[in-house]
C-alpha cells in the first residue's frame, strides 16, 4: 500500500519531528502543562492555608461571624474549583490562538455549492484543503446508522445529504421510531439501494437501543460506522475526511521512545502502535477506536439570540477546548453525531442503553485501552437548538445521563491501567462539568456576600485578591468562544452570541444542577426526552476555511523528507462576502492581546497593591536610629534583626511609646482577644512595674492623636512585672480580659499601638525590641488574619502562559 499525505498519528499530540525535535516539544508542553496545574492549584493551596491560620488564631466568633467566614470560604472554595476549569480554558485559548496565528500560511478557497432540497441546497461543497485523502488499495466498507424519531421536518434533508456522499462504498441502516409522518418519507426513499429501514414498535433503550439494532443488520463487511442525528448535513466528503485518522504513514524512523517517556504513548489492546516500517506504508492505529469530528451548529444560528449564543459555545468547544485536549493526549468524548467508529470495536462493546449513549460509549473504550480522536476537518452542519424549553431539557438529559454514567465508571477509570494519567485528570474536570456554571454563581455570590456586606476576608486573601479570581473565571469561557470564532472566521454578527453564551450558561444553572445532582443519586436514569428540530436553514454553509491554521497545532511542523497529504485541488472561488484574510488575522491578535491585557493588568494591580503585613501573625515593634536608644517607628510581620535590641525604660507616672502599621487597604479586624508579647531586662530588688497597652485606628499614615479603641469600655489590657510580681521572667504575654469588638480601619488607614511602662519598685527594667527572634521580639497579635496583598494574585500568574507558548513558538522554528 502506499499512502500520500501528513501522517494522521500526529491528531495524539504534535509530534512529528522525532528525536531531538520531539523531545523538545514533549518538554515545553509538558512543561507548560505542569504550570498550569501548579497556577490552578495556588488559589485551593491559599485557602487550605488560610483556614488553619484562622482555626490557629481566632478565639471566640459570634454566629454573625461564623456566617461570613462561611460564606467567604464557601465562596472562595467554589470560586476556586472553577478556576481549575478557568486556567484549563485560558491556556487551551493562548496555546491554539499563538501557535495557528504565528507564521500562517497562504489560504485555500471555498467550496462550490451543491443543490438538493428542503434547504439542504444552502449547503455547499468542499475543495478548501483542510481534508486528508489516503490510498490504502480498496476502499473499506462504511455503515451509516441513524436512529430516528419523529424527525420529519429534517429526516428528508439527510438523506438526500446521504445520497450525496462521494465514497464508493456505503450503507445507510436508518433505525426508525416514529409516531409521525417520517413513514411516509421513508417510503419514498424505500428503492434506494443503500438504503436500508428499520421500524420499531417501542423505544426500549432509546438511541443506544436503536443503533443496537443497526448493528445487527448492517453489512458484514463493515470496517467502520458513522452515527449521524437525524439533523446533520453531512458534506459530500466526510466518510473521506474521516477515515484517514484511523492509520499511519511510516516514514521509516525507529524513535517513539520519547513518547512513552512522557506518557502519552498508545496503550491499545493490540499492544499500542506497530513496529515502523518502510517510509510510505501505512498502517492502521491499534488503539485509536473512534473519530469524532465537528458538531457544526450553524443552520439556524441566525434565528434568534438563543441560536447564536448555541452556535458560540460550539465554537469555543469544537475549534479550541478539543483541538487542545487533541494535541496534548487527554481523554476525549465521543459526542453523538459526526463520528466515525470501528465496527470490530463496536461489536466488541456493544451499545449500552443510557439516555447519554454517547459518554457511556466513550468511557467503555477508554476503560478498555481504546482511544478517541479529535479532527475538525469534518465538519458537519446541524441545527442549534432554537427555544430556551427545548434547550433546558436537552441539558437536563446530558446532565444527567453524564453524571451517573460519572458514578458508574469513576473507578473503572480511575483503577484502569490502559486510562494514562492525564486522561484521568480530564475524566476529573468532567466529572463536575455540568455543574461549572453553578459552581462559579453560587461561589461569587457567597464571596460578594462576605466581602461587601460583612467585609470579611478569608486568611489569605484580601479583597484585590478575591476581585481577581471573580474577574478571571468570568472572562474564561467567552475568550474561548471568542477564540474559536476567529479560528472558524465566522462572520462579525456571530461574535454577539458569545454574550448570549454568558447569559445562557447561567440561565441553566438550576436545570443543570438539579439533574446532575438526580444522575448522581439515582439509582437508575430518568426517560429520554426528543429535542424537536425545526428544520430551519437560515444561513449559507461552506466548508470552513483556514482550518489549515490547527492543522499546525495538531500535527507539528513536519521534517524535511516527510511525505505531504495531497489536498483536493478542485479549484473553487472564495465568497466575495468574507472578510480579508488580514482583518481576520488581526482579530486573532486582537483577541490575544485581550486575554494578555486582562491578565496584565491584574497581575500589576497585584504587585502594585499596598504591602501590608499578617494581622493574625505578630505583628514585631521596630525603631530608627542606634540601639538601644532606637526612636519607635513602626510594626510589621518581620522580625527584627538587631544584635543589640532597642529599649525602652520604664519611668514613674508612665512612659507611653507609640508604633503604627500605616498604609493600609480597607479591612477588618475581627472579634476576639487581642495578645502582646513583651520582652525585657534589668530592674533589681523588689522591682515591680506594669505596662498597659492600647491600640486604634487613624485615618492617615500618621498615628499621632489617635483614639485609643481597644481595649473596649469595661475590659483591660495590662499587667505587672518584675522580680516581685507573677512575671518574674521575660518574656510577659498578656492578653485583653474579654473578646473586643471588630475593628474597622479605613482605607490609607493606620492601626496604631501604644505602650505605657510604669515603674513602681525596684530597679527600673527595660523593655526590648527590634531585635532577634526569642530574644527582643517584642510583638502584638491581633485576634484576625490579613494577609499581604503584595502576593501576587494566583490568577495574575495566567499571564506567563502566554509568555511560554511564544518560547515553545519559537523552539520550534
Amino acid at each position: 500500500m502506499s499512502a500520500q499525505g501528513e501522517d494522521p498519528a500526529h491528531h495524539r499530540g504534535p509530534r512529528a519531528e522525532r528525536g531531538l525535535g520531539s523531545l523538545s516539544w514533549s518538554v515545553a508542553l509538558n512543561g507548560v502543562l505542569v504550570a498550569a496545574f501548579v497556577v490552578g492549584a495556588i488559589p485551593m493551596v491559599a485557602i487550605a492555608h488560610g483556614f488553619v491560620e484562622l482555626v490557629q488564631q481566632s478565639k471566640i466568633r459570634s454566629g454573625a461571624d461564623w456566617l461570613a467566614y462561611g460564606l467567604a470560604f464557601a465562596g472562595l472554595f467554589l470560586g476556586a474549583i472553577f478556576f481549575a476549569y478557568a486556567i484549563k480554558y485560558y491556556l487551551s485559548t493562548a496555546m491554539v490562538l499563538l501557535t495557528t496565528l504565528v507564521g500562517a500560511g497562504p489560504r485555500n478557497a471555498n467550496g462550490h455549492p451543491k443543490a438538493d432540497t428542503n434547504g439542504s441546497q444552502r449547503i455547499n461543497g468542499n475543495g478548501n484543503g483542510n481534508g486528508y485523502h489516503i490510498d490504502l488499495g480498496y476502499h473499506p466498507f462504511v455503515s451509516v446508522h441513524v436512529a430516528a424519531y419523529n424527525e420529519k421536518r429534517v429526516i428528508e434533508r439527510l438523506l438526500t445529504a446521504l445520497s450525496q456522499l462521494e465514497y464508493p462504498e456505503y450503507e445507510v441502516v436508518m433505525v426508525d421510531d416514529s409516531t409521525d409522518e417520517s413513514d411516509q418519507i421513508l417510503q419514498r426513499w424505500a428503492a434506494w439501494p443503500r438504503l436500508k429501514i428499520i421500524h420499531r414498535q417501542s423505544r426500549a433503550g432509546y438511541k443506544g437501543g436503536a443503533l443496537r439494532e443497526a448493528l445487527k443488520v448492517m453489512d458484514p463487511r463493515t470496517e467502520y460506522v458513522v452515527v449521524f442525528d437525524a439533523d446533520s448535513v453531512p458534506f459530500p466528503d466526510s466518510i473521506e475526511r474521516l477515515l484517514p485518522h484511523f492509520y499511519r504513514v511510516s516514514d521509516g524512523t525507529a524513535s517513539r521512545r520519547f513518547e512513552a517517556a512522557f506518557g502519552r504513548s498508545p496503550s491499545g489492546p493490540a499492544g499500542g502502535e506497530d513496529p515502523p516500517s518502510e517510509p510510505g506504508q501505512v498502517r492502521r492505529r491499534a488503539e485509536v477506536a473512534a473519530v469524532q469530528s465537528y458538531q457544526w451548529h450553524v443552520l439556524n444560528k441566525s434565528e434568534s439570540w438563543l441560536t447564536e449564543a448555541v452556535r458560540a459555545e460550539y465554537a469555543g468547544s469544537y475549534m479550541i477546548e478539543r483541538p487542545f485536549q487533541d494535541a496534548i493526549g487527554s481523554l476525549k468524548m465521543i459526542a453523538g453525531t459526526a463520528y466515525m467508529i470501528r465496527a470490530d470495536v463496536l461489536r466488541e462493546v456493544g451499545w449500552g442503553t443510557s439516555i447519554t449513549e454517547d459518554w457511556e460509549l466513550t468511557l467503555k473504550l477508554y476503560a478498555r485501552g481504546y482511544k478517541v480522536v479529535y479532527t475538525p476537518w469534518a465538519e458537519t452542519p446541524a441545527e442549534c437548538v432554537s427555544t430556551f424549553a427545548r434547550l433546558a431539557r436537552q441539558r437536563m438529559r446530558w446532565a444527567e445521563g453524564h453524571t451517573y454514567n460519572v458514578r458508574k465508571w469513576f473507578l473503572a477509570i480511575m483503577r484502569s491501567p490502559h486510562v494514562t494519567p492525564l486522561e484521568k485528570l480530564e475524566f476529573l474536570y468532567d466529572s463536575t462539568y455540568y455543574l461549572q456554571a453553578g459552581l462559579f454563581l453560587v461561589g461569587s455570590i457567597s464571596w460578594l456576600v462576605s466581602e461587601v456586606v460583612f467585609q470579611t476576608h478569608v486568611p489569605g486573601w484580601t479583597a484585590l485578591l478575591g476581585w481577581s479570581l471573580l474577574f478571571s473565571n468570568i472572562f474564561a469561557l467567552p475568550l474561548m468562544n471568542l477564540g474559536g470564532l476567529i479560528l472558524e472566521e465566522a462572520p462579525a454578527r456571530d461574535v454577539q452570541g458569545v454574550f448570549g453564551a454568558v447569559v445562557l450558561s447561567f440561565a441553566l444553572v438550576p436545570f443543570q444542577a438539579w439533574a446532575a445532582l438526580k444522575g448522581l443519586i439515582s439509582k437508575d436514569e430518568g426517560p429520554w426526552f426528543r429535542t424537536p428540530k425545526t428544520g430551519r436553514v437560515t444561513d449559507n454553509v461552506r466548508h470552513l476555511r483556514r482550518l489549515y491554521m490547527l492543522r499546525r497545532w495538531l500535527g507539528g511542523r513536519r521534517s524535511a523528507g516527510q511525505q505531504l497529504w495531497v489536498p483536493p485541488t478542485t479549484p473553487v472561488a472564495a465568497s466575495p462576502a468574507r472578510r480579508s484574510p488580514l482583518r481576520r488575522r488581526w482579530l486573532g491578535w486582537m483577541a490575544i492581546g485581550l486575554l494578555a491585557l486582562i491578565f496584565g493588568a491584574l497581575a500589576a494591580a497585584s504587585t502594585h497593591a499596598p504591602t501590608v503585613s499578617a494581622a493574625g501573625n505578630p505583628l514585631y515593634l521596630h525603631g530608627t536610629g542606634t540601639a538601644p536608644g532606637c526612636t519607635a517607628s513602626t510594626m510589621d510581620a518581620n522580625v527584627g534583626t538587631r544584635a543589640t535590641p532597642c529599649a525602652i525604660q520604664s519611668a514613674a507616672g508612665g512612659v507611653t511609646t507609640t508604633w503604627a502599621w500605616t498604609g493600609l487597604p480597607a479591612q477588618t479586624v475581627a472579634a476576639g482577644v487581642w495578645t502582646f508579647t513583651m520582652y525585657w531586662s534589668g530592674g533589681s530588688g523588689a522591682t515591680s512595674d506594669s505596662v498597659s497597652i492600647t491600640s486604634g485606628v487613624s485615618a492617615t499614615a500618621s498615628c499621632a492623636g489617635f483614639v485609643a479603641i481597644i481595649p473596649n469600655v469595661g475590659s483591660t489590657w495590662s499587667t505587672t512585672y518584675g522580680g516581685n510580681t507573677a512575671n518574674t521572667t521575660s518574656p510577659v504575654t498578656v492578653s485583653t480580659s474579654a473578646s473586643q469588638l471588630p475593628l474597622v480601619i479605613p482605607p490609607g488607614g493606620s492601626l496604631c499601638l501604644s505602650v505605657t511602662l510604669t515603674h513602681n519598685t525596684g530597679g527600673k527594667p527595660s523593655m526590648l525590641y527590634d531585635g532577634t527572634a526569642g530574644t527582643a521580639n517584642t510583638g502584638l497579635v491581633p485576634p484576625s488574619i490579613v494577609v499581604p496583598e503584595g502576593l501576587l494574585g494566583s490568577a495574575g500568574l495566567a499571564l506567563f502562559v502566554p509568555l511560554l507558548a511564544t518560547r515553545l513558538i519559537r523552539r520550534r522554528k
